[in-house]
């Protein structure tokens, strides 16, 4: 008679040491497979180089490279870009050693940063290589201490926007740029605003702009006429002294 084949009880448990052969034995789920990268429109791209977009070639002062991406990113607005879009037509202009850093750039950077690009990326890139840190926050201070002095009102504003990128902190509401604007007027104009008590940045811009015009124009005529004196009596001068001649000779 054959020996009994030994049978486990369906309600019995299942030993440690089974459990663990068939864990083992299961196999492991594989990680699902990267997503596609974003399709790039070959149309958007021929529509950014009707444009005519800037070249940047890396030469020239910081403010070269601020103004060449400020404008990309204007066009890039207006086309309603995706990252890969955007890279794909920056590449397009980039020369001299601004295309040879970038193209060494992407040779060197691991495999996953080139191809996980974005535009933000980019233009941090940019700004480590081509607007220095120690530029940025000289032109912070600048931004911090900077005051109508001798300026128009017209001119201080110009001044006071075009240096706002430097301390976005500073003016990251209108009632924080309304007061930078305001505490860096002439007195007379400051006094002027400050008893119409909180405005908005375009209601002070328009009021230090009626006070100004009503301001220099007695000014300007006391500083005319002062200026003009001297020349006035020269010219008296000479023609008294080309009389007296002529008379003499006579």
């Amino acid at each position: 008679m054959p020996p009994r084949r030994s049978v486990r009880n369906a309600n019995q448990a299942p030993t440690p040491q089974a459990t663990e052969v068939e864990s083992v034995a299961q196999p492991t789920p594989e990680p699902p497979p990267p997503p596609p990268p974003p399709q790039v429109d070959r149309e958007i791209v021929k529509l950014f180089l009707k444009q005519k977009p800037p070249v940047f070639d890396g030469m020239g002062e910081p403010e070269k490279a601020e103004s060449w991406i400020r404008t990309l990113e204007r066009i890039f607005t207006i086309l309603m870009c995706n990252d890969a879009e955007r890279m794909a037509c920056v590449t397009y202009q980039l020369t001299g050693s601004a295309d040879f850093w970038w193209d060494t750039k992407m040779k060197t950077a691991p495999r996953d940063q080139v191809n996980g690009m974005t535009w933000e990326n980019f233009k941090e890139a940019i700004y480590n290589k081509y607007v220095p840190k120690s530029y940025r926050k000289a032109k912070a201070a600048e931004f911090y201490n900077l005051t109508q002095g001798r300026m128009s009102v017209t001119e201080y504003d110009r001044a006071l926007c075009d240096m706002t990128q430097y301390a976005p902190e500073q003016v990251d509401t209108d009632e924080k740029l309304a007061e930078k604007f305001r505490e860096g007027l002439r007195h007379e104009i400051k006094m002027a605003l400050a008893s119409r008590g909180r405005l908005t940045y375009a209601e002070a811009l328009a009021l230090a702009l009626d006070v100004e015009a009503a301001m220099p124009k007695e000014r300007v005529t006391e500083n005319t006429t002062l200026a003009l004196t001297p020349s006035h009596h020269s010219r008296e001068k000479r023609k008294w002294d080309g009389n007296r001649t002529h008379y003499d000779n006579k």
